[in-house]
């Protein structure tokens, strides 16, 4: 009796055991598509179809208990996934997921640092400078003014780093010609010198000289305006006291040209008189300045005059004095403190 329980549990075991070596062998069905697992995250374990498929071929209908003998059914581990939603597309789509985890935003190639304001002035042109004055005086006479560089981070850099201006203006102290806003110009942008009558002595030919040479400010404008009282007095011949007599002699050669030229009176005398003291200013700092004269006389620096009409803002161009190149062959070769002396005797 022994002898035949035994034989029959030799014949169970051997049944499983072909089962189980005959699976292993049976090739996947064809229908059951292959799992696409991410290189990343290993496929999840596989989950039972909810519609049971077709049954593999040489599946043997023989069914071991797991409960007691601790082998798993042959018919749940075989049986391929074929639902519309299954292993392989839970793999496919956690595969997916973590590709775009892990994707990441292609760094950017590094930008050049920028030119410093103070490298971009230096290499300005001087046309380039006076186009920038141009553009902003337009602005300023529309009303379209766009106020640039203006702003705290501007000044806070201007304190630190030092001024940079592109621009020397000498020009007159009335009140009524504000500078920067008739250019529609920032801070640190324009160097500008003011004195009543915008004469020019050693004191502005020496100013100049520091914004051309040290600051690289390589154009001069030399700007008069309308109804200018400085004008206006020594047109008038009147007798004026004090330093401000001084100074007004220093405008008398241009007012006496503009009689010369065009044998006016009153209002358009003094209109004419104002364009030629630009000239004279222009000459005086010549005369004064050997220096300056070597910087035009380089293209270092370029000189133009101009005219602010006070009631609509606008500035008229006049471009370089007339006689610039034989003035700066007379006056360049002499000494600058000779050149001084003179300029302060005649004033």
């Amino acid at each position: 009796m022994a002898l035949k329980t035994a034989w029959k549990l030799i014949s169970v075991v051997g049944l499983a055991v072909t089962v189980q070596a005959a699976m292993a062998s049976s090739p996947a069905p064809e229908h059951a598509p292959a799992p696409k697992v991410a290189a990343s995250k290993p496929a999840p374990a596989a989950k039972p179809a909810s519609t049971p498929g077709a049954k593999p071929a040489g599946k043997s209908e023989t069914k071991t208990d797991a409960k007691s003998d601790g082998k798993t059914d042959p018919k749940s581990a075989s049986k391929p996934a074929n639902d519309d939603h299954g292993p392989a597309d839970d793999a496919h789509a956690d595969g997916h997921a973590d590709e775009q985890d892990v994707k990441t935003e292609p760094q950017a190639a590094a930008k050049p640092a920028p030119a410093s304001h103070a490298d971009v002035v230096k290499a300005m042109e001087p046309d380039a400078a006076l186009k920038l004055l141009q553009e902003g005086n337009e602005r300023w006479v529309s009303g379209k003014f766009e106020n640039p560089n203006t702003n705290s981070e501007r000044r806070t850099q201007q304190a630190t780093d030092g001024q940079t201006p592109f621009v020397t203006v000498l020009t007159c102290a009335d009140s009524r010609l504000p500078v920067e806003r008739v250019f529609d110009r920032g801070v640190g942008e324009v160097f500008v010198i003011r004195v009543a009558g915008n004469v020019a002595g050693p004191h502005e030919a020496g100013t100049i000289e520091y914004g051309a040479g040290h600051l690289n400010s390589r154009l001069l404008v030399v700007m008069g305006h309308s109804k200018c009282g400085a004008v206006a007095a020594a047109c008038s011949g009147a007798k004026i006291e004090g330093n401000v007599g001084a100074l007004v002699e220093n405008i008398k050669p241009a007012v006496d040209r503009a009689k010369t030229n065009t044998n006016a009176e009153g209002a358009a005398l003094t209109a004419a008189a104002i364009k030629e003291n630009v000239w004279q200013s222009v000459f005086d700092l010549l005369r004064t300045s050997p220096e300056l004269c070597k910087m035009v006389k380089s293209g270092h620096v370029k000189v133009v005059g101009a005219v602010c009409d006070v009631a609509t803002g606008k500035v008229e161009w006049m471009g370089e004095h007339p006689w610039q190149d034989a003035l700066v062959q007379a006056f360049m070769g002499r000494d600058t403190a000779t050149a001084s002396a003179e300029s302060s005797g005649s004033h």
